[in-house]
């Protein structure tokens, strides 16, 4: 009797976790489900970063778009512009020889979509992304060297919200 009241007890919970998940509206992202007339898209960034850049055009294109030439887009044809990103840092720690040790890096950018003629129908939307980077009184190679890799980690998790974002684009 125990054991079944156990085991019920822990379905019972199991249940109740599970509205509770659903209730507050929290879903796991998978893929992104563009609206249709985003599928096809020119893509114009000014974003100052090789690194975003190559990011959006990965995650637009797990996304299902197509990303084509100025030169071959009709009418109908959106255009994703992006503007430079701005970069902030704000200093968080220092150490025992007051050098700075940790610092939070923020990416920010805007970024529009277009018709042909110019005109914003989306936008302008601000995406950003916030990072927290350690080791900042590391040698100089060191430090270099994993300001890099989290640029680019933060470079595609700004592209990866940009690609979220556009799902909620009412076109």
């Amino acid at each position: 009797m125990i054991a079944t009241l156990t085991q019920t007890t822990r379905l019972v919970l199991l249940a109740l976790l599970t509205m509770s998940i659903v209730a507050c509206g929290f879903h796991l992202r998978g893929q992104v489900d563009l609206p249709a007339s985003l599928k096809v898209l020119t893509l114009t960034s000014n974003s100052g970063s090789e690194d975003f850049d190559r990011s959006l055009r990965i995650a637009l294109t797990r996304a299902g778009v197509t990303i084509i030439d100025e030169a071959d887009a009709t009418e109908a044809t959106y255009n994703l512009k992006i503007n430079p990103i701005s970069t902030s840092d704000t200093e968080l720690a220092r150490n025992t020889s007051n050098d700075v040790s940790q610092i939070q890096r923020r990416l920010t950018s805007k970024y529009f979509i277009r018709k042909a003629d110019g005109k914003a129908v989306y936008g302008p939307r601000t995406i950003s992304t916030t990072r927290t980077l350690a080791n900042q009184d590391a040698e100089e190679s060191a430090k270099l060297s994993y300001n890099k890799d989290q640029m680019q980690s933060m470079s595609e998790d700004l592209a990866n919200q940009l690609t979220y974002d556009l799902n909620y684009a009412p076109l």
